[in-house]
């Protein structure tokens, strides 16, 4: 069965496809190219089949501009206005390699964003596509979590670090893995611990699990960091530091106090970065509700 990868192109924004076609010029994947038209009257069918209709010819002009004759492709346009539900249930009925597409924030408080909707319910990864071109040699940063022996968040660390020696490997790549030792917030934010402290405890048996996940995923070559407090400032800061190109990390979700204590990183750590990140989640993993 041939592999495929879910694309979202924007009405005004190529970039989803032009960083999907890079990908699938070396994965050899046939891209599956959607773009959503919402808000049609769903009473004038006439004016529903026409807007369609010039929407596909022109999401098919603007393919075959980016991507030429040779690259596999199919182009729809899907007329719905829950974009997210539609792609949960694509996604659920077909085994996508990844989605990918452009970064889609909102800042209220009260409304949550397309991204961290698919970052929560898709059951595969998802790419989020920024405007920053790829240099002559990429860096690619991946965030593992040591913290447990739980099996979801060894499976996650798995994931992550398939898709990191995967890439790595194809387009050469220079690998980061970064694991950040976690500390509650509000143990941190009122010095009650000593983090230089808890890093000199911690650091090795850290340092000896990212060796054995690193050796057994062939990226011995790569560079460890072992940081200690919040991930979502942490990972940034050190994408930042190395000029990272991608960003690799999984996405579990919490709830409750543990929410509380340690929180959502890979939304919260969303919000800093300005690189491409691609978001893993397993298909065992369950999805909120």
């Amino acid at each position: 069965m041939s592999k495929s990868i879910l694309v979202v192109a924007d009405e005004h924004d190529n970039l989803p496809i032009k960083k999907a076609k890079s990908i699938a010029d070396s994965l050899d994947v046939t891209l599956e190219i959607v773009r959503f038209l919402t808000d049609l009257d769903p009473e004038d069918e006439s004016q529903r089949q026409q807007a369609l209709s010039e929407a596909k010819q022109i999401l098919i002009d603007d393919t075959s501009n980016i991507c030429g004759e040779h690259t596999k492709v199919t182009c729809d346009v899907i007329a719905t206005d829950d974009i997210a539900d539609w792609m949960v249930n694509a996604c659920k009925q077909k085994k996508y390699e990844f989605v990918v597409k452009a970064r889609h924030q909102t800042e209220s408080l009260f409304d949550t964003s397309l991204d961290s909707l698919l970052m929560q319910k898709l059951p595969c990864p998802i790419f989020i596509a920024s405007d920053r071109k790829w240099k002559s040699k990429p860096v690619i940063v991946a965030a593992v979590d040591l913290s447990t022996k739980a099996k979801l968040k060894k499976d996650y660390n798995n994931i992550v670090l398939k898709w990191t020696a995967l890439l790595s490997n194809v387009f050469n790549y220079e690998a980061h893995i970064i694991y950040s030792i976690p500390v509650a917030r509000p143990l941190l934010e009122f010095d009650v611990v000593d983090k230089q402290e808890v890093l000199i405890n911690k650091q090795p048996e850290a340092e000896q699990n990212l060796l054995s996940l690193t050796t057994n995923f062939n990226l011995g070559d790569a560079h460890t960091h072992i940081t200690i407090g919040p991930a979502e400032k942490n990972i940034p800061s050190i994408a930042n530091k190395v000029k990272a190109d991608l960003v690799i990390m999984g996405c579990v979700g919490q709830k409750g106090l543990k929410d509380f204590l340690f929180g959502k990183t890979a939304e919260n750590t969303l919000h800093h970065l300005r690189t491409d990140i691609l978001i893993c989640r397993g298909r065992r993993a369950k999805t909120r509700k």
